[in-house]
């Protein structure tokens, strides 16, 4: 306890001695007149004053020390940020301000020698900054729309900080998803367990990816009263997105067999809800909504159903870019027919398909042979699956409208902004 903490009552008792001091005499005359009982009561109650003064004094230094902690800031590279044009510019200049802390808090809390320094910032490089950042910038667009005007260079860096972290979760999601579905590109290069000297150090990667997350949130927000709502929501969404990779990497026996009565709507859905739609759409919105002050559960809800129906909107986009998309344009080799994966477009073909049809799905799906991928794309044609894409991409846009027709909790534009990068997206 400082001794601030005690000026306040010492200031109270020596304003009071002053004021009695020429009574004094009879004061302790008067005092000792008293039973011993009476005594005893008049310190416990003097004590009692005291104590209570003691406790406001701390309570008013406590205060005021949060008070000026919230207006901590570090040193953000504003100018930088300033002279940028676009959200995606100006959130790039945060990157190397993150990296060098993650760096320099191993070199220094955590005694790591130069070899695992180095390989650290080559992980965060070759993973974290690479993809088109729509998690990341989203954060900046939500909190400028809830704040209703332009952000200071400083907001702008916070905002592009909570961003980052998401970042880092995508990144720590990817590389071990990559591991686990055996793929072979991401992001126009090799997958990182693919580089010959990383193989499945790629696994730890993927846990400090995830463990910077959250040494993000603490170096810039750990003295915020939301700081405890940023962790809540991440680690919420965290658990939400690893339940949906299990029913995505259980979605077939794991003997190896292939069993497609496995593939229903109903389980499509669910994965896609938990793998995808949390943590790249609710998230990047929740995250804005908490450093912009907003509280009420009804408007964290509204939020949450929607980014939900554009995550399944999303998915499925990514589903049918995975079979017919161009690799050079999304920047990686589609894998969803080898890996026996629960994508939207099996689960049309097998409603849509005859028993013969079926036949072909059943010989010739979740195997690695260029020839029988080839004949599951050709009966997807068939089936005028393409097609039917096409008519759900129109219908779900309309859907998304109607339920931005209902929003007043806040304004339209937070939504609106996902919408606009995903709708009719090639990659």
């Amino acid at each position: 306890m400082s001794l601030s903490t005690f000026a306040v009552p010492v200031v109270i008792a020596a304003a009071a001695f002053y004021q009695l001091s020429d009574q004094y005499d009879s004061a302790v005359a008067a005092f000792f007149a008293f039973t011993p009982a009476e005594q005893m009561s008049l310190l416990a109650l003097l004590f009692a004053v005291i104590f209570a003064a003691v406790g406001a004094s701390q309570s008013i230094t406590v205060g005021s020390s949060s008070s000026s902690s919230s207006k901590i800031t570090k040193n953000y590279p504003v100018n930088e940020i300033t002279a940028a044009q676009t959200d995606k510019e100006k959130f790039q200049c945060l990157f190397p301000m993150i990296r060098d802390e993650l760096l320099d808090s191993m070199r220094e809390k955590n005694e790591m020698k130069d070899e695992a320094v180095d390989w650290a910032a080559q992980v965060m490089d070759y993973n974290v900054p690479g993809g088109k950042l729509n998690r990341g910038t989203t954060v900046l667009a939500v909190y400028r729309a809830l704040m209703k005007r332009e952000l200071t260079g400083v907001e702008t860096a916070r905002a592009a900080v909570v961003g980052w972290a998401i970042e880092f979760l995508q990144a720590f999601f990817l590389v071990a998803d990559d591991v686990m579905d055996d793929s072979q590109t991401r992001r126009g290069q090799p997958c990182w367990y693919k580089v010959p000297k990383v193989n499945l150090i790629a696994i730890n990667d993927s846990f400090l990816l995830e463990s910077w997350v959250f040494g993000i949130l603490k170096e810039h927000f750990g003295h915020e009263s939301y700081y405890h709502d940023l962790v809540d929501l991440m680690l919420d969404v965290i658990q939400k997105t690893e339940f949906g990779q299990l029913l995505d990497l259980t979605s077939q026996p794991s003997d190896g067999k292939i069993d497609l009565e496995r593939f229903t709507a109903e389980r499509y859905q669910q994965i896609v809800k938990y793998k995808t739609a949390f943590y790249s759409f609710y998230l990047p919105v929740a995250m804005g909504m908490i450093m912009a002050g907003i509280k009420q559960d009804t408007a964290f809800k509204l939020a949450r159903n929607i980014c939900c129906i554009m995550g399944e909107y999303f998915q499925i986009q990514d589903d049918y870019l995975d079979c017919f998309g161009d690799p050079e344009v999304i920047g990686k080799v589609g894998t969803d027919i080898q890996d026996n994966k629960c994508s939207w477009l099996v689960v049309q073909a097998l409603e849509r398909c005859s028993s013969a049809q079926r036949r072909v799905l059943e010989s010739n799906y979740g195997q690695w042979d260029d020839k029988k991928v080839e004949k599951v794309k050709n009966l997807y044609k068939t089936l005028d699956l393409p097609a039917a894409f096409a008519q759900y991409e129109d219908d779900s846009y309309k859907a998304i409208q109607s339920e931005l027709a209902r929003v007043t909790l806040m304004p339209r534009e937070v939504f609106e902004l996902f919408l606009a990068k995903i709708y009719k997206r090639s990659k």
